[in-house]
């Protein structure tokens, strides 16, 4: 049995069980009026065990690693940028969204390339910035900005991340797989902790030397093979990279279905076969979904407006 299959479900963990590795000073830093209410939340999902300020003291570090194992998810949590607009990936308890209150909502990021101008950037960094959408009482915002190598040139991918980074406070996902290109732009943002997609089975080992230098979170990409997948995984986790995000791919052809096909195989197998080496965040592309035979010109002119 795999440390994930002898692993507590978050339904059969009881307040108790995290009360017992908690100070028991009631300081109410937490907010909550004592230790077992916050210990009730976290349970509840409403709080996370570092929302509880003494525990993360020198003092009670073997508490706080054994409440982090606790509470460790099927699907690891990723972090992505830092301060308060850091996002979190993952973090998932149950197959089902339904079988437990929904965390971590899906992030979305929306695209910037290096080959726009200055003034076509800013007005698109912008617009990203300062959207919102209200849905049901819930504003709605948009999470993070991907820049895109379409130059393949280092000079006009470093000037464009540095002018994005320049600009807002969003997480930022840097997107190419030439690890010349990724180390350019790494270079003047290296205390932003932005997502480096991707690594494939061609630059794998270039792009892990970067993830682990500069201490930023990795995208595995292997489009349409979840075997080749879990195999890269197994290969960056040996090599020492462990904040690792998923691609399987995002299918145009025959259309969306494979996509959701696939997400729910890995999805399957970590909760159901307890696969470790798949329980990390899922990202998608829909963008390709754009360069569909079947999307009308109309609609591509509509996409932008």
């Amino acid at each position: 049995m795999s440390e994930r299959e002898s692993k507590k479900t978050i339904k059969e963990i009881s307040p108790i069980d995290v009360y017992k590795l908690l100070p028991k000073t009631n300081c109410q830093e937490c907010g909550e009026a004592n230790c077992m209410a916050f210990a009730t939340k976290v349970v509840n999902g409403e709080l996370e065990v570092d929302n509880c300020p003494p525990v993360t003291k020198d003092e009670y570090r073997v508490n706080f690693t054994k409440l982090e194992d606790l509470m460790a998810p099927p699907v690891r949590t990723i972090l992505v940028g830092t301060g308060e607009h850091a996002m979190k990936m993952g973090g998932k308890y149950v197959l089902y969204r339904h079988e437990f209150t929904y965390h971590h909502p899906t992030p979305i990021a929306i695209d910037v390339s290096d080959d726009l101008s200055e003034e076509e950037r800013s007005a698109r960094v912008r617009a990203i910035a300062e959207f919102s959408y209200n849905y049901i009482g819930r504003e709605l915002r948009l999470d993070a900005i991907a820049i895109r190598s379409t130059q393949h040139d280092p000079a006009a991918f470093a000037s464009a991340v540095t002018a994005v980074a320049g600009q807002t406070d969003l997480p930022l996902i840097l997107c190419t797989y030439d690890a010349a290109i990724m180390a350019a732009g790494l270079a003047h943002i290296r205390e932003r902790r932005p997502l480096l997609y991707a690594a494939t089975k061609d630059n794998w080992k270039e792009m892990a030397e970067l993830a682990l230098r500069y201490a930023c979170p990795l995208v595995v990409s292997a489009p349409h093979d979840i075997a080749l997948l879990r195999s890269l995984v197994k290969t960056l986790v040996a090599y020492g990279v462990t904040d690792l995000v998923l691609d399987p791919g995002t299918a145009v052809e025959p259309g969306l279905s494979g996509t959701i096909h696939a997400f729910s195989q890995i999805r399957r197998a970590v909760f159901a076969d307890g696969d470790d080496l798949l329980g990390y965040p899922l990202l998608g592309t829909p963008i390709t979904a754009w360069l569909s035979p079947e999307i009308s010109h109309e609609l591509i002119q509509w996409k932008e407006a």
